[in-house]
């Protein structure tokens, strides 16, 4: 039969393979002092007392390091998640571009219980996830969890530079253009289109007779837009009276039709007259036939 004294080298036995075990992690989270402290105890482990005292010491000084380090919280959580809220279960709404994989990891739980969860944390991860607007997460006890995203709609394309980026309505950028599935975007191009975007789109909108025919817009100098059709006329628009500028233009189309003719430009920003800069074939047959007028009314003797 064991007696007390065998327990207690057996215990003693223990306290050398716990401080062993422990290493520098326990040097660096346990004061010197206390370090010391121990090791007197311990080389008086022959007296049975001593034993029992360095052991107890031995175990204070983890809870100790646990604590400085920031680990006791941590350890509790896990021993109540293991016993009563573990997280078993993760419900997720509202995700069309979001993967769930992705949500998953913003949330960070790795074994914890859903006491110890930090849903306001978790919800300004899942925030940074680029198509993700608001999320809202839920607790449900004993062991789930309810998240319901709401995801940023594609607005436009924008091109800056080089780059072209899906952005929302808001001018905020989603992500980079990779998808064809968003090639029927509306296209806008230039230094601080992003933001100015839903202003433009919706200022079009008022003219249908134009906004069905828009491809691109740029942005000029930040200060007024061009218009490209998709048939590649070039619509440049004032800074100031838009709205005017396009009227006039839906007059001249209603009456010659002409954003269907082949000219490259259609210059709306003087008030008082539209200019129509003509494609290069169509200039050299307008030179021609002028030319071909001017020697007939030669001939006839005509005034010109």
């Amino acid at each position: 039969m064991p007696t007390i004294g065998t327990w207690l080298a057996d215990q003693g036995a223990r306290v050398d393979a716990l401080s062993a075990g422990l290493g520098h992690t326990l040097n660096r989270a346990v004061p010197p002092r206390l370090r010391r402290i121990v090791e007197k105890m311990q080389t008086g482990r022959q007296h049975h007392y001593g034993q029992v005292a360095a052991i107890g010491f031995l175990g204070a000084t983890i809870l100790y390091g646990l604590i400085a380090g920031g680990h006791m919280l941590t350890l509790l959580d896990r021993t109540v998640a293991a016993a009563f809220f573990g997280i078993q279960e993760i419900r997720i709404g509202g995700e069309i571009e979001t993967p769930e994989s992705a949500v998953v990891d913003q949330l960070d739980i790795r074994g914890g219980s859903l006491l110890g969860f930090d849903a306001s944390d978790a919800r300004e991860r899942l925030i940074a996830l680029p198509w993700v607007k608001d999320a809202d997460i839920r607790k449900f006890y004993p062991n789930r969890l309810d998240i319901t995203l709401t995801e940023r709609a594609p607005f436009a394309l924008w091109q800056n530079d080089e780059m072209i980026s899906i952005i929302d309505r808001s001018g905020v950028v989603i992500g980079p253009y990779k998808d064809v599935r968003f090639a029927g975007l509306p296209f806008v191009v230039g230094k601080g289109a992003d933001s100015r975007a839903d202003g433009f789109m919706t200022m079009l909108q008022r003219h249908p007779f134009l906004a069905e025919r828009m491809r691109t817009a740029v942005l000029v100098s930040q200060r007024r837009w061009d218009l490209v059709t998709k048939n590649g006329i070039t619509v440049q628009l004032p800074e100031n009276g838009v709205d005017e500028a396009i009227d006039r233009l839906k007059a001249l189309q209603d009456k010659d039709d002409v954003l269907s003719r082949e000219i490259v430009t259609v210059d709306l920003r003087l008030k008082d007259r539209i200019r129509i800069g003509l494609a290069d074939n169509m200039a050299e047959t307008v030179i021609k036939e002028n030319e071909s007028v001017i020697r007939r009314l030669a001939k006839a003797g005509g005034e010109i």
